[in-house]
């Protein structure tokens, strides 16, 4: 467990540098005005980063560490049993973390590094299926589906739109089918 201080800190930057990103590309964002913004010195900044491209990595992990982190109790075919609560506690850290995650979700700018969260995420999904019978292709289609699913629902609709009822009926869509129904709407 990291000191209280050193987290402090790390939120701190993380912070400023969403804040940042979310008005420029990362290639014009300084590390002086990253410091400022997160009210720190350049030299604690390189004490835990080693530039800002490390930081945006640092950035990026914590995201997929939080999605993962969901998941984790479960191994891949229980996944899809558990789907309502695991969209509902990713819903609910995205919506806990919205200053941090909106302007990066948000941000046209940052389709590559959206790209790469996701792709961690599934990769780190599909550990998973290694004790698993599923095809290899298969569970990469089904994370894939999932994953991709949850972080486009992320960026396209405001948190505050994504009622408990739309999860629900989400995750029912995703355990059931997308047959249209009248009444389901």
């Amino acid at each position: 467990m990291k000191d209280r201080r050193v987290r402090k800190t790390q939120q701190a930057v993380q912070s400023a540098f969403a804040k940042l990103l979310s008005e420029k590309d990362i290639t014009d964002i300084t590390i002086k005005e990253l410091c400022d913004k997160a009210d720190i010195n350049k030299s604690t900044f390189y004490l835990h980063y080693k530039d800002i491209y490390d930081c945006a990595n640092s950035f990026m992990n914590g995201v997929v560490d939080n999605t993962i982190a969901v998941m984790e109790p479960y191994n891949f075919p229980e996944l899809v049993n558990h789907l309502p609560e695991i969209i509902e506690k990713i819903m609910l850290i995205f919506n806990e973390n919205k200053d941090l995650y909106v302007p990066f979700l948000n941000s046209p700018r940052h389709s590559f590094a959206l790209y790469k969260i996701k792709k961690l995420t599934i990769e780190r999904l599909l550990e998973k299926t290694a004790d698993s019978k599923m095809q290899t292709v298969l569970a990469k289609c089904i994370a894939s589906f999932v994953i991709c699913g949850i972080f486009g629902v992320l960026e396209q609709i405001k948190f505050d739109e994504i009622t408990p009822e739309i999860t629900s009926v989400l995750t029912d869509k995703i355990q059931n089918g997308f047959v249209y129904t009248q009444d389901a709407y």
